[in-house]
């Protein structure tokens, strides 16, 4: 049998890394106690242990074994653990590779079952030879092993064959251009909680620096002011415009013996093989900006973890795909799209209900206006802006709320939430549970709301779709009673 292996010394950047964003507030820390020698100094040791000490032992008790049956990991320090995992329950793999790791064929792999915790995958490991997931596939997928390697052979760079002699060709592939990605970029809403984050770092300014900015210039102050905040916006946009150019970068789908496999990022390249038959529902995105321009996301829905750290924790297939050109180019990929855009005028919202939308979204704003109002009364053109935009949110909702039966098993469900279209394709098959709600008001209207609740990785996805004429939503659930 292979003999354990431990991952590269370079794994320890990873581990590092890791310890940094879970110790982080220990800094902070740090902070508070430098007046105080004897506790500043056992922050200090607790700090050094936490980010350089804890990764080194970690990694020096780590190790793994790639045998005909299984995956084997054994770790732990006190207390000893050894991982079994059978090539059969393996859902998904993983590959990321840092910049740092590319020149030494190496990548990180990260191996998911069914039974994982939400937070934790079975299996992490950090640095190890890109021919590692090769070896894991050729198992997978039960092929003869090249005589070059046999399962008694150790696994290492040099013998193992490489990824791409072990994949059959694919049977459909789609990379997006640079163009494209370029207006996916540009159209990115990730801005938003950025802005907000610069404008909490900005009350973290000394008052003394800001008010003598402000006095200095208040012969300037209306022209200060509004160029202050474009130059925010701009920050913010530019930061966003990076991250998700560097995140998609080269973006790459193929699939592959029934399993689609993403691969993306300058900086890391991140890798993810999903089986087709884990996807519960394909969702169709287009934020506000980007219906202006005619693109639209392409994610899948899957029973599985392996999307965790993706666009809103769901794996994207097609980042942006031109709206005339989706259907023909998502097609070869999953099978649950329709060939064309489907009517969806039967599960909409019109005349009168569309205003219970917009009332709602009123309401959700009318509590923080009144109390901001009543303290800082100056501040009322930023509530009246914060009004606005709850209004047209409340009806942007209800003029993209639609849906209807594509196919006899097929159901189309669409909804706008905050400044997004999603479009949701759910078989029948994949939907776990259908749900109608009514108050007492809503009786009387003849109003409902009907959720179609499917998997979503480990938890539940409910798709809504609020003040349906009881008809209208009677006629899905019944639907759904006679094809389950």
């Amino acid at each position: 049998m292979t003999k354990p292996k431990r991952t590269h010394p370079l794994g320890l950047l990873l581990h590092t890394a890791t310890a940094i964003k879970d110790y982080w507030y220990l800094f902070l820390l740090l902070l508070t106690l430098y007046r105080q020698p004897l506790w500043f100094a056992l922050g200090w040791a607790l700090l050094i242990f936490a980010i350089l000490i804890w990764p080194i032992v970690r990694w020096a008790t780590l190790s793994y074994r790639i045998t005909p049956e299984a995956v084997e990991i054994n770790s732990g320090v006190l207390v000893r653990h050894h991982e079994h995992i059978p090539y059969s329950r393996i859902q998904t793999v993983q590959r990321k590779q840092w910049f740092f790791l590319a020149p030494f064929k190496l990548e990180e792999l990260v191996i998911e079952t069914a039974s994982h915790d939400d937070n934790k995958p079975e299996a992490r490991l950090a640095a190890v030879p890109t021919s590692l997931a090769g070896e894991i596939d050729r198992y997978r997928q039960a092929t003869p092993k090249p005589a070059a390697v046999t399962p008694t052979e150790p696994l290492d760079s040099s013998s193992a064959a490489p990824v791409q002699s072990v994949t059959t060709a694919a049977t459909a592939h789609y990379r997006i251009d640079n163009r494209t990605l370029l207006k996916f970029a540009i159209t990115s809403t990730g801005f938003i909680p950025l802005l907000l984050v610069l404008l909490a770092m900005y009350n973290k300014i000394p008052h003394k620096w800001t008010d003598a900015f402000i006095n200095d210039a208040s012969h300037l102050a209306i022209v200060v002011l509004v160029g202050g905040a474009l130059l925010v916006i701009l920050v913010a946009w530019v930061a966003a415009f990076m991250w998700t150019y560097f995140r998609y970068f080269h973006f790459d789908v193929a699939l592959r013996d029934d399993q689609l496999q993403t691969a993306k990022g300058l900086v890391q390249r991140n890798t993810i093989t999903a089986p087709l038959k884990r996807i519960q529902a394909v969702r169709v995105k287009q934020n506000v900006f980007r219906q202006w321009l005619h693109i639209q996301t392409v994610q899948v829905l899957l029973a599985s973890k392996a999307a965790a750290k993706d666009d809103s924790d769901d794996l994207v297939i097609l980042p942006a795909v031109p709206q005339a050109q989706l259907y023909d180019v998502a097609a070869p990929f999953v099978d649950l799209l329709p060939d064309h855009a489907p009517d969806l005028s039967s599960l909409s919202v019109t005349d009168r209900r569309k205003w219970y939308l917009v009332r709602n979204a009123l309401l959700a704003v009318l509590a923080p206006v009144v109390i901001v109002g009543y303290f800082l009364p100056h501040w009322w053109w930023a509530l009246a802006i914060l009004v606005a935009i709850a209004y047209f949110q409340g009806l942007f909702a209800a003029r993209q709320t639609g849906g209807g039966l594509v196919t006899p098993t097929l159901l189309a469900l669409q909804t706008g939430h905050v400044w997004t279209k999603e479009t949701y394709y759910v078989p029948v098959e994949t939907i776990q549970s259908v749900r109608l709600q009514q108050s007492v008001w809503m009786k009387k209207k003849q109003l409902m709301h009907l959720t179609v609740n499917v998997r979503h990785g480990n938890k539940n996805q409910a798709i809504e779709l609020r003040y349906l004429r009881a008809e209208q939503a009677q006629r899905v659930y019944d639907w759904y009673l006679q094809t389950v």
